[in-house]
């Protein structure tokens, strides 16, 4: 099954007039490029990969797919995927692979996997083999810019619609300002639903033990990113102070970079994210490794490829999406878990 072409598209999301905020940034809401990867026979499989800001950055990326990438994938065995995104490392190591080249990789890797399972007419995560059929699913809902009374709407339809769990940002004010948004969500959520809390990597490590500690005296359920990604040894040492599980690796690159982080201990909680860790083939590489240290793996993301991940994972605890606007959009969700998708290759059906 030899690969005949690989298309781009790309979009710019027009910016919103209330853009999202967490304690880092304004996701003012760069847009999204698509990849389709079609074999000879005429099958074609598709990724995406979206920005939340950088209006050129979709652009960019579509160029630097069909330059730079697409010629060597273009003539491929479309079954050996492995050996394919090797090539795209290898190419790309001159100028550096984690960062950009990374996103443009991880898009193509999505494709040619869902092209894989629609060649035998099977959702992909069969061809891996599952260990599971759902995975528990949470509402990123609790954006920094949002008041408390905007908090508490959202998390409670998040509840109401059947989320198990709610994730909510901190970090943006102090620590009481913190506190206040923690138990403004718990009042509405109630003490069943499980409470992640987000700090985007802004805080230092003296003050991330502070308000660890204290959110671990509030019941949440885990800490996200409070350091900088690269911060492996700050992660070693949080990690082994607080008591509250930390959560992290949203924003590492590569399975090379989730080994060190698992060999230092840097988190309690792993999350890698589909568009930097480098894809479906490197992401069930860190799956593997989390198995192998005994990390709890949590995506950064939703969507049909990162809940297969999950559900092949062995040591998965928790797919991360949004609210449900669109019901073909998102997961089915039964007593708070995200059933396993039905269509072939990555389709929700």
């Amino acid at each position: 099954m030899q690969v005949k072409e690989v298309r781009t598209t790309y979009s710019v999301r027009p910016h919103a007039a209330r853009p999202i905020r967490d304690a880092l940034q304004t996701l003012t809401g760069g847009g999204s490029v698509v990849v389709e990867v079609e074999s000879e026979d005429g099958l074609v499989g598709r990724g995406s990969s979206s920005f939340g800001r950088i209006d050129g950055a979709p652009k960019a990326l579509s160029v630097f797919v069909d330059e730079v990438l697409a010629p060597l994938v273009v003539g491929r065995d479309a079954t050996q995927i492995p050996a394919i995104i090797e090539s795209l490392k290898v190419e790309t190591e001159y100028h550096g692979t984690a960062g950009f080249a990374t996103f443009g990789i991880s898009v193509i890797d999505v494709a040619l996997w869902d092209l894989l399972g629609k060649a035998h007419g099977v959702p992909t995560y069969q061809l891996w083999g599952a260990h599971r059929d759902r995975v528990p699913a949470y509402a990123m809902v609790g954006w920094s810019n949002y008041d408390l009374d905007e908090l508490r709407q959202q998390c409670g339809e998040a509840v109401e619609q059947g989320f198990r769990g709610v994730k909510i940002k901190v970090g943006a004010g102090d620590l009481d300002d913190d506190v206040r948004r923690i138990e403004a969500v718990r009042s509405q959520i109630g003490p069943d639903v499980s409470l992640m809390v987000d700090a985007n990597q802004v805080l230092t490590l003296s003050e991330a033990l502070r308000r660890g500690e204290a959110f671990g005296e509030l019941g949440v359920t885990w800490f996200e990113e409070p350091l900088p990604a690269q911060d492996f040894g700050g992660y070693t040492e949080l990690t082994r102070r607080l008591r509250i599980p930390v959560a992290a690796g949203e924003n590492l690159y590569g399975a090379g970079q989730f080994r060190e982080f698992f060999e230092r201990r840097g988190c309690d909680i792993v999350q890698p994210d589909l568009r930097r860790a480098g894809g479906p083939t490197e992401i069930r590489a860190v799956g593997a490794l989390a198995s192998a240290f005994g990390v709890p793996y949590a995506s950064h993301g939703g969507g049909p490829a990162a809940l297969s991940l999950l559900l092949c994972a062995p040591t998965a605890i928790w797919l991360e999406t949004g609210l449900r606007s669109s019901p073909t959009a998102y997961p089915r969700l039964e007593n708070g878990c995200a059933l396993a998708p039905q269509g072939p290759g990555f389709e929700w059906e």
